[in-house]
């Protein structure tokens, strides 16, 4: 996958996400029937926000995209909570948790390639 077109839209992505975490943090939760109180879904968004930001600017993409794999591991730390079978949400937080884990092995992927290939990852920093 070309680097260059990845961080460009996963950086589009994680600041739209980051933006609705950060205005709706109530309503996102409910949604994906998490079990996550309002600051902590504000954090997750402000850290999407972040890593969007580094992904669209003009720097080496690397270190934004490992920004993403450290927040994918915390965000299925927190889905994990809300598998139990106690919330009437659960259906929806598994399958929030595999859309997760499928966007944690993409980012792992990615920030993989943005090591091993020098040359890409110094015409995606233009």
């Amino acid at each position: 996958m070309n680097l260059v077109v990845a961080k460009r839209a996963l950086g589009l992505v994680s600041i739209g996400l980051g933006i609705l975490a950060v205005a709706a943090p109530r309503q996102v939760s409910k949604h994906l029937g998490l079990q996550a109180d309002e600051a902590a879904v504000s954090a997750f968004g402000a850290r999407e926000i972040a890593a969007g930001s580094g992904l669209l600017s003009p720097v080496k993409p690397g270190p934004w995209f490992w920004m993403r794999v450290g927040g994918d591991v915390m965000d299925l730390a927190a889905v994990g909570k809300a598998l139990g079978r106690d919330n009437p949400k659960r259906h929806i937080a598994g399958l929030v948790a595999l859309t997760v884990a499928a966007i944690a092995v993409v980012d792992t992927m990615l920030a993989v390639q943005s090591v091993l290939d020098k040359r890409e990852n110094a015409r995606a920093a233009t």
